[in-house]
């Protein structure tokens, strides 16, 4: 288990398992919330203390709503809409400790450039946190 907390510590996350890989995304989205995504069930993740959330405005279906603490803004997580059938949730690996995330492997996606229609490219080859990636 890796335990990770928001900037003031009121919102916590800890996690089963550390993530296969960490998606670096430059959408507008996730440029702007400062995310580094690593995807788990919703049963692999426990979030203790108070968020808020936002759903985007410019699009009818969103796919995330995102979560940051209400006191400090960090953005902790997100949840997957009512627009979609799973329990996927995107935690930001920002909000653990470096050294616990070393060696995993952090890929760059060309969100900016994503319609959502099929994989996203990567702007590079996939990198490794710790030694020439680093968040």
């Amino acid at each position: 288990m890796i335990d990770g907390a928001c900037h003031c510590g009121r919102v916590n996350i800890t996690l089963e398992n550390k993530p296969d890989y960490i998606n670096l995304c430059d959408c507008s989205l996730c440029a702007k919330s400062g995310g580094a995504w690593g995807y788990f069930a919703g049963d692999q993740v426990n979030v203790e203390g108070q968020t808020k959330a936002y759903r985007r405005a410019d699009y009818d279906k969103p796919a995330v709503e995102m979560r940051f603490c209400q006191n400090c803004g960090t953005t902790t997580h997100w949840v997957l809409t009512e627009h979609y059938d799973s329990d996927r949730v995107g935690v930001n690996m920002r909000i653990f400790e470096p050294g616990e995330l070393t060696g995993i492997e952090a890929r760059t996606l060309d969100g900016r450039n994503w319609s959502g229609d099929s994989e996203a490219e990567h702007r590079r080859p996939p990198g490794k946190l710790g030694y020439d990636v680093f968040l």
